[in-house]
């Protein structure tokens, strides 16, 4: 058995219809081109030459362009031709498909997959990339019948989107190629689809890395970028490069061989400067790829696209927007101008000292853990304790674990019951539900439930302090919530649980502005008072007012007052006029504040 990688090259109109031959494989990615790229990735898989199949008519300058690239390209053609080239392998080989249309800028690995060829050598292995929809959710309109609109349903790209956005590499059986006539090489998807439809067996495996696609002039930018932030701290500049006096390279710049940078020149980065390029004399380059062997002229501005002669038209709407990770302290690091804000250092040390202090409580406990343990069991058939399915920091999921405190299948029981329900937003609540047991009716209200999520803060799950662990289906309400919320570890008591107040009325929106505003001033002295609250509160069967906790300028009065007889219910006290000019605007910019207020600003019910 025998693997011989297959590089699929394509000429997209964005690359411009210049004299000098020009690809994806030819375009330069990083520090080098991508077709070192990709095949840098396959070949300690592969160990043989490579083939490259075009979607175009190669011609001979191509053919020498990609040979300089690399003495190890075995043969270039067309797609039509690779049908007759396909005779010269033998039935037990391989191909290894890579498109360079769908392109991670992580090198895959391979090895595991190719060792599992000889255990089970008649499935097609596709390399799939999920889609991943803008801030991790997608939202899609359902009709009715008549074509009305009846809702709009949100969707999460981890938990309820599973739709591939196409197919980084294919490893195919030789006698699968050989046997099935006319497959479209051309496009690994319709490969899959059609060896799917002609009884080939295969498996799906995911890439969980970010995949750009270079069909669009913003995936080659953003690849590049994501390459150049890479390449920052391993000094990006080639061999014979030139560069002037009075020339800036500001952010991190990639500049490969033969470049030439003159006089008062600007380079912004993530920027890529391909081998053989010229910036002229006080030219501007913001955040860019400039092709190999192009020039920028003299005081020309060029930003957010990829230099080529004669290229196509650029729409705005393809100018990727830089993407960077939340701060290590999520959200709560961020501060408003002339706020003091959490201690930096405070959500690194947490959670150590989470998981001493749960040891700690666990060893201390365990006589009243080992006595509620008997008695669940002792009540009624079922475990001892129930896990249900909660989001942690960053949306993972974990198991809640509390003493079981009711009867097996309650949960099903809750739709006949929903009818029922006395609070607002996605909770549920009865004050005499009747799955509840008779240890759980005494259990409940002193907390004592509660007592199992020790573990979850021993294993790192959760934290003493908190937002309340919630659920994807009371996550799912608002995406500025989920993300603020899921930003830190949820924890066994928080700022609502010790503040919260109308209890009877269960005020979802309540609920949702204090767990945003722990996250946003969390810091350990806030956590010493709600910890402190919780105890004074037994739990949360009082509560405190807010200014115990946090000053009263950082912060708009949420309680709840009497409404008028004509309106019946409650409202909400608007804030004072000091309170509400306070807040100061968010800036136009996309800045982490920005964010944050938003998040604050729109902490209200969505579709």
């Amino acid at each position: 058995m025998r693997i011989y990688p297959v590089l699929i090259d394509s000429r997209p109109t964005y690359l411009g219809a210049g004299s000098a031959p020009r690809s994806l494989l030819l375009t330069p990615a990083g520090t080098s081109s991508l077709f070192q790229h990709l095949y840098g990735g396959l070949a300690p898989a592969a160990r043989n030459p490579v083939t490259v199949v075009t979607t175009f008519e190669p011609d001979e300058a191509y053919e020498a362009a990609l040979r300089r690239e690399s003495d190890a390209v075995d043969g270039v053609c067309s797609v039509s031709q690779f049908a007759r080239r396909l005779q010269g392998f033998k039935p037990s080989d391989w191909l290894l498909l890579r498109d360079a249309r769908r392109v991670a800028p992580e090198p895959l690995d391979l090895d595991e997959i190719i060792a599992a060829i000889p255990d089970d050598p008649r499935w097609v292995r596709h390399i799939v990339a999920l889609a991943t929809p803008p801030a991790g959710t997608n939202e899609r309109v359902l009709l009715d019948p008549e074509g009305r609109v009846s809702r709009i349903q949100r969707y999460y790209d981890n938990v309820t989107w599973s739709f591939a956005s196409g197919v980084s590499c294919s490893l195919l059986p030789v006698s699968s190629a050989l046997i099935v006539r006319n497959l479209p090489f051309a496009s690994l998807p319709e490969l899959r689809a059609a060896l799917a439809g002609r009884a080939v067996p295969s498996r799906d495996l995911f890439l969980k890395a970010a995949v750009f696609d270079l069909a669009g002039e913003s995936g080659l930018l953003g690849l590049n970028e994501r390459l150049a932030l890479a390449a920052a701290g391993r000094a990006p500049v080639g061999k014979n490069v030139s560069l002037a006096s009075t020339a800036r390279l500001q952010g991190p710049v990639v500049v490969q061989d033969d470049v030439v940078v003159e006089e008062g020149a600007t380079v912004i980065g993530p920027a890529v400067l391909g081998r053989g390029s010229r910036v002229g004399r006080q030219a501007t380059v913001v955040q860019c790829l400039v092709a190999s062997g192009q020039t920028v002229a003299a005081e020309a501005t060029v930003h957010h696209r990829l230099v080529v002669d004669d290229p196509e038209p650029i729409d705005v709407a393809v100018t990727p927007a830089l993407s960077f990770s939340p701060p290590a302290g999520g959200w709560g690091a961020l501060t408003e101008e002339g706020e003091k804000g959490s201690q930096p250092l405070y959500p690194v040390l947490k959670a150590p000292f989470d998981i001493l202090l749960a040891l700690l409580a666990l060893i201390l406990v365990s006589p009243l853990f080992i006595v509620l343990a008997i008695l669940v069991r002792l009540d009624s058939k079922g475990p001892i304790l129930f896990g249900d399915r909660r989001e942690g920091r960053g949306g993972k999921g974990f198991r809640c674990w509390k003493f079981r405190t009711m009867i097996v299948g309650a949960d099903a029981k809750q739709l006949l019951l929903q009818r029922q329900n006395q609070v607002d937003g996605p909770q549920f609540k009865m004050e005499r539900d009747p799955r509840v047991t008779r240890i759980g009716r005494w259990l409940r209200p002193l907390s004592l439930d509660e007592l199992p999520q020790l573990l979850n803060v021993l294993f790192g799950q959760m934290s003493f302090v908190g937002p309340r662990p919630s659920p994807f289906r009371e996550n799912q309400m608002c995406v500025p919530w989920r993300e603020a919320r899921l930003s830190v570890r949820p924890g066994i008591t928080g700022l609502w649980q010790v503040c919260r107040h109308d209890r009877s009325f269960g005020d979802f929106h309540q609920w949702i502005y204090y767990d945003l505003l722990y996250v946003r001033h969390m810091s350990f002295l806030v956590d010493v008072k709600i910890f402190l609250a919780t105890i004074i509160t037994l739990g949360g069967k009082t509560s405190v007012p807010l200014d115990w906790i946090l000053d009263r300028k950082r912060y708009n009065d949420r309680r709840r007052t009497r409404r008028s007889p004509d309106e019946g219910g409650w409202r909400s006290t608007p804030p004072s006029a000091d309170q509400a000019t306070s807040a100061p605007p968010a800036p136009e910019s996309e800045s982490g504040e920005a964010k944050e207020a938003a998040i604050l600003q729109t902490a209200g019910p969505q579709a």
